[in-house]
């Protein structure tokens, strides 16, 4: 977030406290139930505030609306066994305090200066988690692209054919590193990785080069093409010139180097039929959230006091 979108928010919850729009802490009038859960005037008064900060449109129709929607969403969540931690959650409003240039106990503090709980926040947080599960699991059921519409899709946008791609044939070397290891230990092998690295002279010798170290693991990775690598890290494999490593990286099994043997040119047209299917798959998709959420008000009782 930018200096001045953090101006902006914690003008608001200044000019909120100004303005007295501040919540009423004691009123726990029960305004709504959803299939018997309350909403109270408090928790809509709380939601007229975070989306004021947020800068949303809407009055109190549109606080409840949100409040039964999310409801709903995580009931139905707990119906399916989904939870979200708590861990995901407080990371997650840290990072929402990191884009703000604060901690997490300085964006409860700002929040709180408003009336605003740090609780009504994460509640939206976790909703908004277990929503999105929800959502992925329907839609890997629901969604199914067939190949004849990859094929009139391919087909719509001109059928590219074949396209040029890059194989790319590598080897992991792995400085293995215990579970629990101090940091002190994985500095240590990050440097053993990055002294064989500059004496690295190629996929041939590398086996030999491993004789006499300790602990130190070297196994091939097959093929890979270029739109399999992907990410940072596929980034980093594909910039490495044939004979070279990749920079030391500490995984799961210890610290890593990442070698390309060697390169060539194919023809396949995986990464156009990869992108059709995608493109296909999110338009189906897109609706499955609206219309999920649609079936559970059309089942829930909904009562306005």
């Amino acid at each position: 977030m930018t200096s001045a979108a953090r101006f902006a928010v914690l003008a608001v919850i200044g000019f909120a406290s100004a303005l007295g729009i501040l919540p009423a802490l004691a009123d726990n009038t029960i305004r709504v139930t959803v299939n018997d859960e309350p909403i109270t005037s408090y928790d809509i008064s709380q939601r007229l505030m975070l989306m004021k900060i947020a800068g949303e449109k809407g009055g109190e129709k549109a606080a409840i609306q949100q409040l039964i929607d999310e409801t709903l969403e995580l009931s139905d969540a707990r119906a399916r066994g989904i939870k979200v931690p708590d861990s995901r959650v407080d990371a997650a409003f840290a990072s929402i305090a990191g884009r703000m240039k604060m901690n997490a106990a300085g964006l409860t503090k700002a929040l709180a200066s408003a009336g605003l709980q740090a609780e009504s926040l994460k509640r939206r947080i976790r909703a908004q988690m277990a929503w999105g599960q929800l959502v992925d699991a329907r839609s890997r059921f629901e969604v199914s692209v067939k190949s004849s519409d990859i094929a009139k899709a391919l087909q719509a946008q001109g059928d590219p054919g074949k396209i040029t791609n890059t194989e790319f044939t590598l080897q992991q070397i792995i400085f293995v590193v215990p579970k629990g290891s101090s940091a002190g230990y994985i500095a240590q092998r990050k440097r053993e990785a990055e002294n064989f690295r500059s004496r690295y002279t190629g996929c041939d010798g590398a086996v030999n080069q491993a004789k006499g170290l300790r602990d130190v693991a070297v196994k091939s990775l097959g093929r890979r093409t270029t739109d399999q690598l992907v990410g940072p890290d596929g980034k980093e494999v594909q910039q490495t010139p044939v004979g070279k490593t990749t920079r030391p990286a500490a995984g799961d099994q210890g610290v890593t180097l990442i070698a390309v043997c060697s390169t060539r040119k194919i023809d396949s047209n995986a990464a156009a039929v990869n992108q059709a299917e995608d493109k296909l798959s999110l338009e189906q998709s897109k609706n499955v959230g609206d219309e999920y959420l649609k079936k559970l008000r059309d089942k829930a009782v909904i009562k306005y006091r």
